[in-house]
């Protein structure tokens, strides 16, 4: 439960290089949310040594698109305070979440050159007010 790595995700599909020439990403597919970036085309292949420029271990789970903001990336996370299982593809992470466990949802600031945590805080923490169930 403690780790995922987030930069395959991050760094394979927003490069230094592709963003160099684009501003800023603020939002989900981008800032025109059409997915597109000016500037240097992104690799066509990449692998967990290829094509990537720095790793992260950010703790918990996270769905949610990363933003970047100048020489930042801000993306987010929930963290249980009990062990998860493994993230299953199609189903909520770690299969059965009973509504007594407390999570604490993050928001973390990475240094775009290093992936470097700059910062991280807490936005919320409590309960979740449903029972989640894995998608058969």
């Amino acid at each position: 439960m403690r780790h995922i790595v987030i930069t395959l995700l991050i760094l394979s599909t927003l490069s230094s290089l592709a963003l160099a020439e684009t501003t800023n990403w603020p939002q989900f597919r981008g800032a025109q949310s059409d997915g597109l970036a000016t500037g240097a085309t992104l690799p066509d292949t990449w692998s967990t040594t290829k094509n990537v420029v720095w790793k992260a271990d950010i703790p918990g789970w996270g769905w949610s698109s990363p933003v970047i903001w100048g020489d930042k990336i801000l993306i987010t996370s929930a963290v249980s305070e009990n062990k998860r299982e493994k993230l299953k593809v199609g189903g909520y992470p770690g299969g059965h979440v009973k509504p007594t466990d407390v999570h604490r949802w993050m928001t973390y600031c990475l240094d775009f050159d290093t992936g470097k945590v700059v910062w991280e805080r807490e936005a919320h923490q409590g309960v979740s007010p449903e029972e989640r169930h894995p998608k058969n």
